[in-house]
């Protein structure tokens, strides 16, 4: 049976009592992974590849982003140092609907068709259903994927990847997870999510802080962004025409 690691800061009580009452309810074997947390006095973390960052983004990371990201990465890396062949990750702020774990259940039976699955996502997304997991629980892939990692499964092939493409820290966890299109791992999701993010805690990422640019930084950086984004829309067409003729196929197969 899978075991769910649950990334938690170590002092944060309220969360972790809040989780634990959940997974011990919900049946499957868990812990805490104490998260990462960055003191920013102390420097940059080492990962951390501020000149891409500022010229995509324009503004330093928080440095509980950065302590997010690493904490899913060590976690990365522990799988593989494994001989487990899934990993099923939690964050401390997500609250565990009751077929959360009849959903995990099914996919970690069935494989043959995911490399990485999310459990919720921040944003709507338009979702094409490839098969029942449980209840009214579908494994669905996304156009465009949904942000967040509140929690997900993964499989070795994904966290080889993920790991190497990480290796240069200049984009949100979550952000660094969609881009599909530079690491090449397929990230899926469940419709609808067997869990949701648990508004009541505050976050702990922290705030950010923007800096001033001058007109010429400014310039460099809408026309890196607008490369990236020319690589994305090229990758979105084929995969929106794969998934649109994977549709047509089972609406023609349905019919009598």
């Amino acid at each position: 049976m899978i075991t769910a690691n649950c990334i938690s800061l170590a002092d944060e009580h309220a969360r972790r009592d809040y989780m634990q009452a959940q997974l011990n309810a919900c049946g499957l074997p868990w812990r805490f992974f104490d998260a990462v947390r960055i003191d920013l006095e102390r420097g940059w973390p080492d990962l951390y590849d501020r000149n891409q960052r500022l010229r995509h983004s324009g503004v330093d990371m928080r440095a509980g982003e950065m302590g997010c990201y690493l904490s899913h990465r060590e976690i990365w890396k522990s799988f593989l140092a494994s001989d487990d062949e899934l990993c099923l990750v939690l964050e401390d702020d997500v609250e565990i609907g009751p077929d959360f774990a009849a959903v995990v259940d099914a996919l970690c039976k069935d494989t043959r068709d995911w490399e990485f699955v999310r459990l919720t996502g921040v944003f709507q997304r338009t979702s094409y259903p490839l098969r029942r997991l449980a209840g009214e629980h579908f494994l669905v892939e996304y156009l465009e994927q949904p942000n967040g990692t509140q929690g997900y499964l993964l499989n070795r092939r994904a966290a080889r990847r993920l790991v190497d493409y990480t290796a240069s820290m200049a984009h949100a966890i979550d952000m660094a997870i969609d881009r599909e299109w530079e690491h090449g791992v397929d990230i899926m999701g469940v419709a609808p999510g067997p869990i949701s993010h648990q508004e009541s805690f505050e976050t702990t990422l922290g705030s950010a802080v923007k800096l001033r640019l001058l007109l010429r930084q400014k310039l460099m950086r809408e026309l890196r962004r607008a490369g990236g984004n020319i690589k994305k829309q090229l990758f979105l067409a084929k995969k929106r025409r794969r998934l649109q003729a994977r549709a047509a196929q089972a609406l023609s197969q349905a019919q009598p």
